[in-house]
């Protein structure tokens, strides 16, 4: 006597097939939650990351050094960080308009001092310095060394910290 082999729902083993089934859709939908979350947190950084920006320094006088520092190590990275908001698009052509109208050719920048003189505040947030900036240039072929004075105003402005936003060379 044979015995009767057991229906088809107790060999199929369906219930079997559901539970991978749901556990591979908890996966995927906690796999997409664990990427949407992820990308929130890249993006909320990255905004409050841009909008604060770097605070530029404390006082008009640092602003004033931090600015000719930069520009006498060339270094165009540093100078931009020093100009207020709407003049660093700008940073490239005003460095290479001192450099080339500083220095003349075939004479190279060799040191840069300064001292500032006078200090005039126009508002809380608004200060004109006169500085007395010395350039000392060699020349090339001879070696001779000359110093140069270049009077300048500066207006330092705050947002954030203090930014130099105009230069004028004023005359000897």
């Amino acid at each position: 006597m044979r015995v009767a082999p057991p229906p088809p729902e107790l060999t199929s083993r369906s219930w079997e097939r559901r539970r991978k089934r749901r556990r591979r859709r908890r996966t995927v939908l906690l796999s997409l939650v664990a990427v949407v979350l992820s990308l929130t947190v890249t993006t909320v950084t990255a905004v409050l990351v841009f909008r604060s920006g770097s605070v530029g320094p404390k006082t008009p006088q640092a602003a004033a050094e931090k600015f000719l520092r930069s520009m006498a190590k060339n270094s165009i990275n540093e100078f931009e960080q020093t100009l207020c908001e709407p003049k660093r698009h700008q940073a490239g052509g005003i460095l290479r308009e001192f450099n080339s109208g500083l220095v003349d050719v075939g004479q190279e920048l060799e040191d840069m001092s300064w001292r500032i003189t006078n200090e005039t505040r126009r508002s809380a947030e608004e200060v004109e310095l006169d500085v007395d900036v010395t350039f000392a240039v060699i020349e090339k072929r001879t070696q001779r060394r000359e110093e140069t004075p270049f009077p300048m105003r500066m207006q330092a402005v705050k947002d954030r910290g203090w930014y130099i936003c105009e230069i004028q060379i004023l005359t000897l």
